[in-house]
């Protein structure tokens, strides 16, 4: 693992979103102390900032940039995905890390529950966008899509007639519901697009030591106060993100879109199936296109 996670990177973009905090920075400080040009996309500016110097300074490598983003609003990432494409025609991996989770059921201005927006429909549409970046570095070299999921994807199958959770909502079945769409996006975004050279796949970090504990509402806060000493250092949640982005393992390379947990293929819930990868895939196009 030393090996694989300290590979020159130099000539390589990469695409990190939720880049500020958690393991999204573990893994944007490591692609860039390997001389990877790191693009980080934040919501809060002042955090970006603070983050892309403190990655600067640790790495010795100035090649990164901050892009700010505000994921609850389709609008801002078809914006940014724009921005990113016009500095960078080439882009070798994309880390679709940002999420978060709600304790109570919130719409966004553009008519969706806040947790489908922000953990799948954003990144679904910033995919959708930068493909052709992905796709010209993919006449180069495997170019490679990264999902940051959950075990919680387990909970329940999708309700394919209430995504919005109309009806009972909680902020555990949201969160658990969104990490089964990136699950699934994974799955179906590989099956479409490996033979154009893009491979795509999700892990489960396990239970780290992250701000997204607070902002779950009364639930998320004492689960975190509960779980906390059992937690993993931020760095041990990164290592399979790390390795799925970028080692050159035969797994990590051909990862047949599927779920990973500690460097090894996870167990992915059993409704996590091609039938539904396809029909989340249609239904996300469809809501994404004003926005395209």
């Amino acid at each position: 693992m030393t090996t694989e996670i300290t590979r020159d990177l130099v000539g390589k973009v990469y695409v990190v979103t939720g880049a500020n905090s958690g393991i999204g920075f573990a893994a944007a400080s490591n692609f860039a102390s390997r001389g990877a040009e790191v693009v980080m996309i934040c919501r809060n500016p002042d955090l970006g900032l603070e983050a892309l110097d403190k990655i600067r300074r640790n790495s010795n490598n100035n090649g990164q940039e901050l892009f700010t983003a505000d994921f609850s609003s389709l609008t801002s990432v078809s914006k940014v995905a724009k921005e990113i494409l016009d500095k960078h025609p080439r882009i070798d991996v994309l880390c679709n890390n940002a999420g978060g989770a709600n304790g109570s059921r919130r719409m966004t201005v553009e008519g969706f529950e806040i947790t489908f927006a922000v953990n799948h429909l954003a990144g679904f549409l910033l995919t959708k966008k930068l493909l052709p970046a992905l796709e010209r570095a993919a006449e180069i070299d495997m170019a490679r899509i990264v999902f940051t999921s959950s075990y919680g994807h387990t909970n329940s199958p999708l309700d394919f007639d209430d995504l919005n959770l109309v009806h009972g909502y909680s902020t555990l079945k949201a969160y658990g519901r969104s990490k089964l769409m990136n699950v699934l996006t994974a799955r179906e975004l590989h099956r479409r697009f490996k033979d154009k050279n893009i491979v795509s796949s999700s892990f489960h970090p396990g239970a780290v030591r992250t701000p997204i504990w607070r902002k779950g509402g009364l639930v998320g806060t004492l689960l975190g106060l509960v779980m906390y000493p059992f937690m993993r250092r931020v760095e041990k949640g990164a290592e399979t993100f790390i390795w799925l982005a970028s080692s050159e393992d035969d797994t990590a390379r051909n990862p047949n879109g599927d779920y990973y947990f500690d460097l090894k293929l996870g167990s992915a819930a059993p409704f996590a199936d091609k039938e539904a990868a396809e029909k989340l895939w249609r239904i996300s196009e469809e809501l994404i296109q004003p926005f395209i």
